[in-house]
């Protein structure tokens, strides 16, 4: 992996990141990789999701895939502290954590209605309104039951739907400005999303191949995340594809290193992070031999708790130190004593009356 800075370089930075120990800069850009791996879940990558953090207080993240809450939980920021989330496309390595997004989130103190945006689809079944309302169906005796012991607000979801074939702002608010602009991915629906604010630019592609809307939006941006799938020869010897699924999952479906990093030149970003391949010491070398035969500037390769901090001058990037162990982080969040509840449900009489309750 290559550094973006040198040591000396690093300044005030530690040379790790503890959570809950620095002081986001007024001007300054914080961003954490949550997942990086591909639709296969392992331990050591998280399906996709990226924690953006700003020194105005906002926080957003960008997609939240299957396992990604169990990191977003280890860097111990309350759920009530996230301003939104964006979902990219409706694979599930990259919204599969939805359930946990939303009750994890309530049961973990969020007193605030749930933000949620995403992208619409050629038709409403392939839309993200389509899947939120769904998700919700499906657990609604999950969500019916917390109804009550929990503060009734965090059942709360505000859908954004977005058109997917537009390029155009789909939030602007407190000095942040996020654009949509259409991904080429397997069918009509996904997007790339570009964060402007305070003078910084971040811009992640979800899932794509090569095309000339992330060359048109992705211009000089500070932080380039660009997917970029293990190559054809790594799918075959380590995944077991044959040669055919190889090139259609890792050069139809996604972007090959070596295309992605061609992209990427042609925005020329102060940082191309890589991401969605397997990070491994034995594939890691080709992955960035592939990109620099297209990339010669500042590359990271991406994996799960990968810390970026951006101002105007320079970009520091490090990995975050976290604990296995947490609990909701009730320092920071005013807790569930006032907040407004609910009638409970109430179980049948004949199950209530075989309840045994301790005596004395």
């Amino acid at each position: 992996m290559i550094r973006t800075t040198t040591d000396a370089a690093r300044g005030d930075y530690a040379e790790h990141y503890h959570p809950n120990t620095e002081e986001l800069g007024a001007a300054e850009m914080r961003i954490t990789a949550l997942g990086t791996g591909r639709p296969f879940l392992r331990r050591s990558q998280a399906n996709a999701s990226w924690l953006i953090e700003l020194g105005n207080g906002d926080k957003f993240v960008f997609d939240f895939g299957f396992g990604s809450q169990m990191n977003f939980t280890a860097l111990e920021i309350p759920y009530n502290d996230i301003t939104a989330w964006f979902a990219t496309h409706l694979h599930t390595d990259h919204v599969g954590d939805f359930g946990q997004v939303w009750i994890g989130s309530w049961a973990g103190g969020r007193l605030k209605p749930l933000e949620v945006y995403g992208p619409s689809g050629p038709v409403t079944k392939y839309g993200f309104r389509h899947f939120i309302e769904k998700q919700r169906e499906s657990y609604a005796w999950d969500t019916d039951t917390r109804v009550g012991l929990l503060p009734a607000i965090g059942a709360e979801v505000n859908v954004h739907e977005f058109d997917y074939s537009k390029v155009h702002v789909v939030y602007e608010h407190n000095g942040v400005k996020i654009t949509s602009f259409p991904a080429v991915h397997i069918y009509d629906g996904p997007v790339s999303l570009k964060l402007e604010w305070n003078g910084l630019t971040f811009v992640y592609s979800g899932d794509t191949t090569p095309s000339t809307f992330m060359v048109e939006n992705a211009q000089g941006a500070d932080v380039l995340v660009h997917e970029t799938f293990n190559t054809v020869g790594q799918l075959m010897e380590r995944s077991g594809y044959d040669e055919r699924t190889a090139r259609g999952i890792g050069t139809m479906a996604h972007s090959d290193p070596g295309e992605a990093a061609s992209v990427v030149a042609q925005c020329d970003p102060r940082l191309f992070v890589a991401f969605h391949f397997f990070n491994d010491f034995d594939t890691a070398p080709e992955m960035e031999a592939e990109i620099r035969k297209h990339w010669s500037g500042p590359l990271a390769l991406a994996t799960d708790f990968m810390v970026i901090n951006a101002t105007k001058e320079r970009i520091v990037q490090r990995m975050a130190v976290i604990s296995n162990h947490v609990w909701p982080n009730k320092a920071r969040h005013k807790g569930f004593g006032a907040a407004a509840r609910k009638e409970r449900m109430q179980m049948s009489a004949w199950l209530r009356e075989r309840e045994v309750y301790p005596k004395g």
